[in-house]
């Protein structure tokens, strides 16, 4: 950790744990007492409505809300039970479907397009019309495609904008919030206009601000407990007609038999109501479980704004052999006629549906739908019809995305949602005559209380829950206290282990220091790896005798005559002891070099002689060459070179005076090798003058030349024989 800089001068108590620990309790205190109060909601100017956000200290906590049903049943596609709407200022009453898949509230906009016989039949038979310029609160955003149900190519444009709507009649009416998102529109795809029950935002552009859904404004206005509903859309055909039943923010426990399986959304945004098919089984007076699956199970969405169900080809396929149904390919249904009609009546058939999540349990819930709920009629303009005709619900699905379970399945089924716990539980309706409404809350999670159930009641603390709490908090008190004391602490080793660092490492440098400043050993030199030292070492001893030794001090041999040797003392050169202590020069034996030119030939015999003597000997014809310094190699010292092992020769390689030659030596092989009879005039190489190390001078003929080592003070580039030339 970082120490803190201070400033000159100021002194640090950041060792002290209690004037730490002190310090941010004053801060806690300071925080608290400084910060500003809540602001008060405040209504909206006239200009801009803005929804203030739910306050989670509200003490009363709000009712459901129950949307009363209308007495009427509307409709092209089937008789469906509707819900009343007051909208703009004044208002204008229009009659709506419930619609589990939009966020909008749509009214059918007063234009002749929407009724091109412009009748008052065909207008009511729409639900009512709403007029847009005969409100004063209306305040329009624009033409936009509608969107909704793109996937079951529906199409259709609306004008959009912000409007006051109220829920219900007068007499059963409910609340009114102003600058909600109102769509209008003449779209024959959607007949009757929707409350939109979903909780998402609409996204009209990418520059404005989402807009609100109307389940959102309720609740962050605490109108309804939480952003969740229960609906079943009714049931005409069920004893003396059911009416649909919708709450807002709770459910109805009396329109429906519970049970305990719960669905999860879905990951798509635009289809989260998704349950599982896992069964369907046909039943009819012959024939009982009627296999209707005839492929894997799939994924079907619940959405109410459609009324049939959509479904595989497969399935659409089984339900016309087990029922005789007929497709008629103009219109895309499967429309009834009597004969048809009657069988199914006759067969008192229904058909249960399996629903389940394979994906988090194996559970399934079951849902029964007797015939009657298939037993629709549909009326023209719908799907080009002239004539009113009954048809079977259900619709050929060309894709997944098509799976669809409309308002025919909802007459059985009663559906919960719970927006903000992102689950939802789907349960057969009960049709128990002249039942009482139950209606119970579902609460939000951020008052903490069961989602189905009553909020908890106050409490007042105990003796011992106060006492818990003060030795919760004491013990939390030590806590801190040690976490401050191990703080520092921690700090205070990590200081000591740094200094003790910085000393072992001054001591490392100080060694270091004086073990270079120390004389160096000479360590000995490694062999050559291209020499196996097994083998021994292959060398060629200095001929050359120093020049330094007195005549006087030179042992003669006894088998030197005295002819012998008054020629020898005729030489210039001082006589000079055969075994003297002078280091040895030896020629390392390796590979002629293959050396390629330019044009890629090989060296000449002579080029690799004068390779061999460049590397060997030392001397270079071409000049010196910049090299990098070798280490020299030691080796043992070799044994003495005897007297009968050495002669003398001049210049041109012969005997000199007479002088006994031995028959074999190391320097002189016993018979000339290839390429090694060069004339001294040639330009090869030519011996230079040398001048003898006691600084006399030598004769052209008789002066002792090593065979092998350098020429020393000497600019003559002329080359040097070998002992083995002639």
């Amino acid at each position: 950790m970082r120490p803190r800089r201070h400033r000159p001068g100021q002194q640090c108590d950041c060792h002290a744990p209690g004037t730490f620990l002190a310090f941010c309790v004053l801060l806690v205190v300071s925080t608290l007492l400084l910060a500003p109060p809540a602001r008060a909601y405040s209504p909206p100017s006239p200009s801009v409505q803005i929804i203030a956000p739910r306050s989670t200290n509200t003490t009363v906590l709000a009712d459901p809300i129950v949307v009363a049903p209308d007495q009427n049943w509307e409709g092209i596609d089937g008789q469906w039970n509707t819900f009343s709407l007051r909208i703009g200022e004044p208002e204008q009453w229009v009659r709506v479907l419930a619609s589990t898949a939009s966020q909008q509230t749509w009214a059918i906009f007063k234009d002749p397009a929407a009724c091109p016989d412009n009748t008052t039949d065909c207008y009511d038979s729409r639900g009512r019309t709403f007029s847009t310029t005969d409100s004063k609160t209306w305040k329009e955003i624009g033409f936009y495609q509608l969107w909704l149900e793109k996937n079951l190519k529906f199409s259709g444009n609306g004008k959009f904008g912000y409007e006051t709507v109220g829920l219900g009649i007068p007499g059963e009416q409910g609340p009114t919030l102003v600058n909600t998102t109102v769509g209008t529109l003449v779209s024959k795809d959607f007949w009757l206009g929707h409350l939109g029950l979903n909780a998402k935002p609409t996204n009209f552009t990418a520059f404005t601000e989402p807009s609100p859904s109307y389940m959102t404004y309720l609740f962050q206005q605490n109108l309804i407990p939480s952003l969740s509903f229960g609906y079943t859309a009714g049931a005409q055909y069920r004893l003396a007609t059911v009416l649909a039943s919708l709450t807002l923010g709770g459910y109805d426990a009396s329109r429906f038999i519970p049970n305990d399986f719960t669905f999860t959304f879905a990951p798509d945004n635009e289809r989260d109501i998704v349950v599982g098919i896992v069964g369907m089984l046909g039943n009819g007076a012959t024939d009982n479980n009627v296999q209707l699956l005839k492929r894997d199970s799939f994924d079907a969405y619940i959405d109410s704004t459609v009324s049939e169900l959509w479904l595989p080809i497969e399935v659409c396929n089984a339900f016309e052999e087990t029922f005789g149904l007929q497709y008629n390919n103009e219109t895309s249904l499967y429309l009834v006629d009597d004969t048809i009609h009657n069988n199914l009546l006759a067969q008192n058939a229904s058909i249960t549906f399996s629903l389940g999540q394979q994906a988090a349990t194996s559970d399934t819930v079951n849902i029964t739908l007797p015939y009657a709920a298939f037993d629709l009629e549909a009326r023209p303009p719908y799907k080009g019809l002239t004539n009113a005709t009954r048809y079977f619900p259900i619709r050929r699905a060309s894709n997944p995305k098509q799976y669809v379970l409309g308002r025919t399945f909802l007459q059985e089924a009663y559906l919960i949602v719970d927006w903000e716990r992102q689950n939802f539980s789907i349960s057969q309706c009960s049709w128990v005559f002249d039942q009482q409404e139950n209606i119970l809350p579902i609460y939000s999670p951020m008052y903490a209380l069961s989602p189905y159930g009553t909020p908890r009641s106050p409490k007042h603390l105990s003796t011992g829950a106060i006492i818990g709490i003060a030795i919760g908090s004491g013990f939390v008190f030590a806590l801190i206290a040690c976490a401050v004391v191990a703080w520092f602490w921690r700090k205070r080793h990590r200081r000591q282990i740094g200094e003790m660092k910085a000393e072992i490492e001054s001591k490392v440098i100080a060694a270091a220091a004086a073990k270079l400043a120390s004389p160096m050993m000479v360590e000995e030199t490694p062999i050559s790896p291209i020499v196996d030292p097994g083998q021994g070492t292959i060398v060629f001893p200095k001929a050359e005798l120093p020049a330094n030794a007195s005549p006087s001090n030179r042992p003669m041999s006894s088998d030197v005559k005295d002819s012998d040797q008054s020629s020898t003392l005729q030489l210039p050169s001082p006589a000079v002891e055969v075994e003297n202590t002078e280091a040895q020069i030896y020629e390392m034996p390796g590979d002629m070099p293959v050396r390629q030119e330019a044009g890629g030939r090989q060296l000449s015999e002579k080029e690799s002689m004068m390779a061999r003597e460049r590397i060997y000997n030392g001397v270079d014809p071409e000049g010196p060459r910049q090299v990098s310094p070798t280490v020299p190699e030691y080796s043992r010292r070799p044994p003495p070179i005897l007297a009968s092992d050495v002669t003398l020769v001049n210049r041109r390689g012969m005997p000199m005076l007479g002088l006994p030659v031995s028959p074999v030596t190391p320097l002189t092989p016993q018979s000339p090798r290839d390429g090694a009879h060069l004339e001294a005039s040639d330009t090869f190489f030519q011996p230079p003058t040398r001048t003898p190390r006691d600084g006399r001078f030598l004769e052209a003929d008789d002066t002792l030349l090593s065979p092998i080592s350098p020429l020393e003070s000497s600019a003559d580039t002329s080359r040097r024989r070998f002992s083995y030339e002639s």
